[in-house]
This record gives structure tokens, sequence and C-alpha cells, in this order.
């Protein structure tokens, strides 16, 4: 495919969960989009809510442009690398609270006032931004990004309307000659009518917090998001997603359409693995390892990947289980600590970096995943296409990836069936650590992959801002 198959358009994405103090699964999504669309000719923008802390309404409007543009998207750098827990600061921090409710308040009369038209403005990283904040794992993507689009409070104001305490939906008008397409990284209560503005494509990627008892997010303002997500175009990151969603939505589901799925980019880079061939190792590991890489919660079913490598015979062979992956303030994670704190065979390395995240992938004997439940499953997509062994639950998201990648290496077993998953576990072939020329092997598979996979993915898109 040409490599400039997007030079000269101009995409925006949402970037809701790269404000968050933690970047999960939905963060992975939107900085592999990022760096696809920038990859392949592509002007990126990312819509942020984070406002300028140093500049106020009066100086925003009276210093120069170009002085406004600096300071603002110094201020917009910070906050993206340190990351806002906003559900826990609005629960804990009364003064937030106050300022936020105040904030909407003033937001929603605006919004009434605006025939529910969102205000933006389009901010420009230059070079200098980029070499300040670059060194961060947490802002790699800052390289692909041509600049910012604040909209104030535009997550705020549109989980407002997912709660239905508005009574329609706020609009993101931004004129083609500005912009020929918005992606949202999430499903989000936003709309664009106007056929002379971008047009708004919207990802669904699961539908977890309706699913999940225990999800933090509210189902029915989930539910209301989803809804309001089928206004626009919408695209699903695999089968099994648009069947649950469509389901649960009661909306007819063409199951021959491919159109309509956008599969997500590994989370692993080419650059990312070429860095870490030169690390001999982290956090002092040097045995032969499995590795489980998610964050700690119930539906992950984490206690039943350590019961399966405890009654394999590895623990024996000084062999070690890997657990990469948030710990949370949790009763399921105080359980999980528990089962490991007396067995030096197991490690909980609780959230790692991106760095490390990619080396412990490369050097890896076996990814395990007993999940019992994913939108898609990134850890395995990234497993198998580095054609690193998989174990995994044999739920259909996992299936949906076996068949995308065309893996032999992926082994599907039923969730409960623990005399399959040790012989397996057993019949491992040890993975050497210091072996180069089989990490080699492992990048130029992944390479080929992701390739593979790009191609599909740019179709799609390109098809959608010229449709």
């Amino acid at each position: 495919m040409e490599r400039n198959i997007l030079k000269g358009k101009r995409i925006a994405v949402t970037a809701l969960d790269l404000e968050q103090e933690e970047h999960r699964g939905l963060a992975v999504l939107s900085k592999s989009l990022i760096e696809l669309l920038k990859k392949y000719g592509a002007e990126v923008y990312l819509i942020t809510s984070i406002n300028s802390f140093r500049l106020n309404r009066i100086t925003k409007r009276t210093i120069t442009k170009k002085l406004r543009n600096e300071i603002f998207v110094a201020d917009i750098c910070e906050k993206l690398d340190k990351g806002t827990s906003y559900r826990k600061k609005f629960k804990k921090n009364k003064l937030y609270k106050f300022k936020t409710i105040i904030n909407l308040i003033i937001k929603i009369i605006s919004l009434n006032l605006y025939n529910f038209n969102l205000k933006k403005i389009f901010l420009t990283l230059t070079q200098l931004h980029k070499d300040i904040n670059i060194h961060s794992p947490r802002m790699s993507y800052l390289k692909s990004l041509e600049g910012f689009i604040y909209v104030n409070e535009i997550f705020n104001v549109t989980r407002l309307r997912s709660m239905r305490l508005l009574h329609k939906c706020p609009k993101l008008k931004i004129p083609k000659k500005d912009l020929d397409l918005i992606i949202t990284s999430c499903p989000i209560s936003l709309v664009n009518k106007d056929p002379k503005s971008a047009k708004i494509v919207q990802i669904i990627p699961d539908a977890i917090p309706i699913q999940v008892s225990n999800h933090p997010e509210n189902p029915v303002t989930f539910y209301n998001r989803l809804l309001d997500a089928h206004l626009s175009k919408t695209l699903y990151i695999s089968e099994t997603t648009r069947s649950i969603v469509k389901d649960i939505l009661r909306i007819q589901n063409k199951q021959d359409d491919q159109n309509e799925i956008l599969y997500p980019m590994p989370s692993i880079t080419s650059n990312a693995l070429s860095e870490v061939m030169t690390i001999p190792t982290i956090r002092e590991i040097n045995n032969p390892y499995i590795l489980f890489n998610s964050s700690i919660v119930e539906r992950k079913r984490v206690e039943l990947t350590i019961n399966y490598f405890n009654s394999s015979k590895l623990p024996d062979s000084n062999f070690m289980l890997l657990i990469a992956g948030k710990i949370h303030d949790s009763e399921y994670c105080e359980r999980i600590k528990k089962m490991c704190e007396k067995n030096e065979n197991i490690i909980l390395l609780d959230y790692v970096s991106e760095i490390e995240k990619v080396w412990l992938f490369l050097n890896a004997t076996a990814l395990i995943s007993t999940s019992s439940s994913e939108g898609f499953g990134i850890p395995v997509l990234d497993a198998a296409c580095l054609k690193l062994p998989v174990l995994a639950s044999n739920i259909s998201s996992h299936l949906e990836i076996k068949k995308l990648t065309n893996s032999s290496n992926i082994k599907l077993l039923d969730i409960k069936n623990e005399q399959s998953w040790v012989y397996h576990i057993n019949n491992l072939i040890t993975f050497d650590i210091d072996n180069e020329n089989s990490k080699l092997k492992r990048i130029k598979h992944f390479q080929e992959s992701l390739e593979k996979l790009e191609h599909k993915s740019l179709a799609k898109i390109n098809k959608l801002i010229n449709y």
C-alpha cells in the first residue's frame, strides 16, 4: 500500500483515555491509531478537554496568538504527562468538585445559547514542545501529532448528555477545510450532522461496563453513550463486540459487513522492540518466564493463571510467572497478593512502563490469558504478531485474533479445564533470553504482521474520509 495514502488529510482523535492517570487498553488503542495515521501521511490532532492553568479568559484574548499557543500547549503537555483520575478526584476533592460543577453550569448555559455547538481552539505543537516532552514514555505519541484541538469540558459535557441531564447531544462542527475526519477512541455523546463539517466516526471497543457488575462506569450511562454513538458512523474493534453491542441495542446485525470492523493495532512498536534489544534485563529478571499482561481485575481470572502455573512442573525448573498489570485497591487484588506473597516463582510487577512491557513480550517463553471476557484482547494480538506462543481462554475475541493473524502459536483452551492448561504449560519450549537471533526472528515476524494489519485498517479509514 502507498506509504503516503493519507497525505494531506487532517484527522483528529479524542484524548479521553490519554488524559487518565493510568493508561489502559483504550489509551493503547488511541496511541496506536495516532501512530498509524501519522505513519501513512495524515496530519493528526488530539481533541482534549485540558485547559491552560496559566491563562485565564482575559489573557487568552489579550496576548498574541503565538504566545497563547506556546503557554497553552505547554500546560496541556504537562497535564497529559501527569494524568488525572477524574472520577476519584471528583469524589475526594471538594474544591475540584465545586469548580467542576460551576464550570458545567456555565457551560450548559453557553450550550443553550449557541444551539449546543461546542467551541474549539486549534493549537500547534512545535518541535521544541516535542523535544521537551518526548522523554516521557506516556508521551511518546506526541511525535506523531501536529497539535491539539482544545474543546472546553467536552468530555464532562458529553457525559452529562449520557446521563440524560442535557436534552440533546452537544455538536462538534469543524469545517472540512480545517479537518477531514474526527475519530473517537470510545463511544461519547457527540454528534455532527452538518455535511459541510468533518464527519465523526465513533469506535466501539466493548460493552464491558454493562456486562461486568463491578465496573466503575454506570451501566445505564454507558448504554446511553452507545446509543448516542450510533447517531454517527460507528466502527467496532471486533466482530465479537459488534455482535454483543448490536444485540444490547437491538440493532439488526449484518454479519458479513466487514466495513464495520476496525481492528486495533498492536500496542508494541518496531522502534520499541529495537530499543529493548540492547537492554539485557529489567527488574533483575534473568530466569525464563511466562507472562501475564493485564490490569488485575476479576474478569481476567488471574487466580486461574496462578493455580495452573503452580500445578505445572515449571516452578521446579526455576521458571517464573510474571504478572504485569495495575494492582488496584480492591478485595480481588488483595486476594491475588495473598496467593503470591510466599511464592518466589511468581512476581507481581504492578504497572509497567511501555519499554518494560515490550522487553517482557520480546523475552517471554509464552503469554498466558485466562480472561473470561474481552472486547478484543490486545496482549494476545501483541504476542501473535511476535510469534510468541500463547495459551489463552477460548472466548470468542481470542478466537477472532487467532483467525485474524492466522497464528498457529495460539492455543485456545477451556478456561476451567485445568488438566489441559497444565499439559500445555508443561510442554512449552523455553525461550533463551540471551539468544539474539531468536529475538530478531520475533521482531521480523512482528514487522511483517504489523504491515498486514495496517493495510487492512488504512483501507477502511481512507474509505471513510472519501465517502
